[in-house]
């Protein structure tokens, strides 16, 4: 990996380091983004990811087609979920998304998983958010669901930048949570979209 990531024009690598002393690393480096390679997920695996994530943008390689725990490193933060066969093209591409703003990347085979989770809380979820929610906050919670930037957001809802902000800080006042990957989190977690989807199809079912 250092040697592809060497040979990007656009990318320095600033350092490498294992176990406890990522979090005192990145601190002291502050990198723009962080590589996390952990095959398992431990109790201290998690605090160190969200430890990490509130100092950098944290890419995280793991199994791919673990939905839950896809859902899991969202919660903490974590910007992107990457399988470790991810292409050397796709892992630099995601890299620099990353870097250049809010996006969140979540692999396919997760995503395509997430659908057949159990929502045990979502009919309590859209019975409370559901309703709440304008079509243009459901739009834009589907492409945040996409892992979409702000930027991509608002082009393709032909808006300003500034305008998703202000739709994004609603929707996580309307969730309750303190991150658009919390927002994400929630909403495959919870079964909100299924929700969102359910009602565009029946809207006075909510």
């Amino acid at each position: 990996m250092q040697a592809l990531l060497d040979q990007q024009p656009d990318i320095a690598v600033i350092g490498y380091t294992t176990g406890t002393d990522s979090e005192a690393a990145a601190a002291d480096s502050t990198p723009d983004v962080t590589i996390v390679v952990a095959p398992a997920l431990t109790i201290e695996d998690k605090r160190e990811l969200a430890a990490l994530a509130a100092l950098t943008k944290v890419v995280h390689i793991a199994k791919a087609d673990n939905a839950c725990r896809s859902i899991e490193v969202l919660r903490l933060g974590v910007r992107a979920v990457l399988a470790p066969d991810t292409s050397a093209d796709e892992l630099i591409h995601i890299l620099r998304t990353v870097s250049a703003g809010s996006a969140m990347v979540i692999p396919e085979a997760a995503r395509r998983s997430l659908d057949h989770l159990p929502h045990r809380h979502a009919s309590a979820l859209a019975a409370s958010v559901v309703p709440s929610l304008t079509p243009r906050e459901t739009e834009v919670i589907a492409l945040l669901t996409q892992g979409k930037s702000n930027a991509d957001i608002a082009q393709k809802l032909s808006v300003s930048t500034a305008t998703v902000r202000s739709h994004v800080h609603h929707l996580l006042r309307k969730l309750g949570v303190g991150s658009r990957a919390q927002a994400v989190a929630v909403a495959y977690e919870t079964g909100l979209m299924a929700a969102i989807e359910q009602n565009s199809r029946d809207p006075d079912r909510y």
